[in-house]
């Protein structure tokens, strides 16, 4: 079985097509585990009539604000599947998403976790362009110091891989799953990505906006980090600029440069 959690605030606009995308999976054996952070707007209103009317959904209902890392974490404590699919609640799942990740990882046993391309759209839906990542383990792991090389919300795990990891760490309130990645590469497990289009990733006008100054330096404590623990040599440790420079470029040129990211 599979178990898909999804962390959702104030995401009303977009809450339905990301719902619904997951309902839709063609493959039908997974439970759903949806976290509520105490949303201001629509979205307990609209989990709840789907909670009603489908059994397969868990919705938990923060009675605080535990942000993004704490909330995946509370769903992955109750969480019964033996895979793990994440979702984000303004993307949507291709409908063979499960499907095809799931036969990867029961047919490839060395594989721990497993994501996908993707493709970016605008707040309409319009398709902006498309997101590949690195294929095979080795290649994951070659630009691993350089970019996030899993687009988070298309991976599907292993609990029990991830479990000796103790999942998520609370430390960090961005970039999570960039954390989460080094970490388990430095104990040995192995990534792969499915060079198919699994996912649209909703990329609005917000976008560029959240990746603050804060985003950026989280982003460099972690890579320093991560390299220690990947025993990486010292040269490689000048990467860690990267999101503090992307920082502090204007927005217009920031645009550029994410055009030739190799992703």
């Amino acid at each position: 079985m599979i178990s898909v959690i999804m962390s959702v605030y104030n995401a009303e606009q977009y809450l339905k097509e990301a719902v619904d995308s997951v309902l839709s999976q063609t493959y039908k054996n997974f439970e759903f585990i949806i976290v509520n952070d105490c949303s201001k707007d629509n979205s307990l209103a609209i989990l709840k009539e789907y909670e009603k009317k489908h059994k397969n959904i868990t919705l938990i209902n923060n009675a605080d604000n535990m942000g993004l890392t704490r909330n995946l974490n509370l769903a992955l404590s109750i969480a019964k599947g033996k895979y793990i699919a994440r979702m984000d609640a303004d993307d949507i799942s291709e409908p063979t998403r499960f499907e095809k990740q799931r036969l990867f990882l029961k047919t490839h046993k060395e594989v721990d976790i497993i994501g996908s391309f993707s493709k970016n759209i605008d707040e309409f839906g319009v398709v902006l362009g498309t997101r590949t990542t690195p294929i095979s383990h080795n290649d994951i792991i070659s630009v691993l110091p350089k970019l996030c090389p899993m687009s988070h919300p298309t991976v599907m795990f292993r609990k029990s891989s991830l479990e000796k990891l103790c999942f998520y760490n609370v430390k960090y309130t961005t970039s999570q799953d960039y954390d989460m990645w080094f970490r388990a590469a430095s104990a040995g497990l192995r990534f792969h990505n499915l060079p198919e289009y699994l996912l649209q990733y909703r990329m609005d006008g917000k976008y560029v906006a959240r990746k603050t100054f804060k985003f950026r330096w989280n982003d460099f404590k972690l890579r320093l980090e991560g390299y220690h623990k990947m025993k990486l040599p010292f040269y490689k440790y000048t990467y860690a600029l990267i999101p503090l420079t992307l920082g502090i470029i204007p927005n217009s040129l920031y645009a550029l440069l994410k055009t030739l990211d190799p992703r």
